[in-house]
């Protein structure tokens, strides 16, 4: 139920980031030595291999899930991510696990970020909030009320041709304090649910960011660093098994006295929710659809009649 705030979490917790210049050597070599792909932008200069840096199976296989996911390494987007993936420095976690929830619960929950905010707010009297930045809702912003918060882009959905909604890509700036460090930049994160039955998915969700230079790169890695990160996602995810566990024992109290979720549109969401919870399908994008087609019905439809003109017979001499 709460899922989606373990990624953004994660995000901004683990993102002592590289600096904000942009390093096209490292979006050019690595498209050119990972992909075999030479980018209109670079020179011949610029797709020279980066020192220190080998091009091996454990480097380029991030490249490799990206474009096997669908991602055109010609987009913009791309090549954004590139410009740090293909540095030399990077610190990758993974966490996996097993929600309570429906495949289709989750992607109701996706599909209605605000909302999942408030749903979970209401049983973990937290105060996290999401705001879309775009009418597709693939760029959003966010805030744990405290001292995380970051904006974030959703590269891919329903990619490498599985179920829609259940295996994605984020790209995402974050900002946040661990320990005695203030920290903000950069992240990728692949996010893949699997059903396995009609009550339960596992997840698994790796997060790869990238150090600015060695001595970042120490402090990543650096045994109390992993511990404080871990210690983090761990109560995430009971934050979420609780939440879950919760609703679907049918506890629906918290639920039934927040205010916020009485108001439009969370109390509407909240119903759907409700018969989603019941078995109703739900396939991620069904709100884009369902907005747009009451936006069609209350167009107005104006019907132009063009009056039919009759000949009368002439009369008979």
């Amino acid at each position: 139920m709460k899922y989606w705030l373990f990624l953004f979490l994660l995000i901004l917790t683990t993102s002592v980031f590289a600096d904000e210049n942009e390093d096209v050597r490292a979006m050019c070599s690595s498209a050119k030595h990972c992909l075999a792909v030479d980018l209109a932008e670079c020179s011949e200069q610029d797709k020279m291999p980066l020192p220190k840096v080998e091009y091996d199976a454990e480097f380029c296989g991030p490249f490799y899930e990206l474009k096997n996911r669908g991602l055109n390494p010609y987009s913009s987007i791309a090549q954004e991510i590139y410009k740090k993936l293909g540095k030399r420095y990077r610190a990758v976690y993974v966490n996996t696990g097993v929600l309570p929830v429906s495949g289709d619960m989750m992607s109701y929950l996706f599909d209605h970020f605000p909302f999942t905010t408030k749903l979970v707010n209401a049983y973990q009297g937290t105060a996290y909030h999401i705001n879309y930045d775009s009418r597709d809702k693939r760029t959003f912003s966010g805030t744990n009320g405290g001292s995380l918060n970051g904006n974030f882009y959703w590269v891919l959905q329903d990619s490498a041709g599985m179920y829609k909604g259940y295996r994605n890509v984020f790209y995402g700036s974050g900002r946040a304090k661990i320990l005695r460090w203030q920290l903000h930049g950069l992240a990728v994160a692949f996010i893949d649910l699997y059903p396995f039955d009609k009550n339960h998915v596992t997840y698994k969700l790796t997060a790869i960011v990238f150090p600015a230079n060695s001595v970042l790169n120490s402090i990543m890695q650096m045994s109390v660093f992993k511990t404080v990160v871990n210690d983090k996602i761990s109560e995430i995810v009971e934050n979420i098994a609780e939440a879950s566990a919760r609703y679907a024992k049918g506890d629906h109290k918290p639920i039934e006295q927040d205010s916020i979720l009485k108001k439009s549109p969370y109390k509407e969401q909240l119903k759907e929710f409700l018969e989603v919870a019941g078995g109703e399908p739900w396939t991620l994008g069904d709100e884009l659809k369902n907005r747009e087609m009451k936006n069609k019905k209350k167009k107005p439809v104006f019907i132009t009649e063009t009056p039919l003109i009759f000949k009368q017979p002439k009369e008979l001499p």
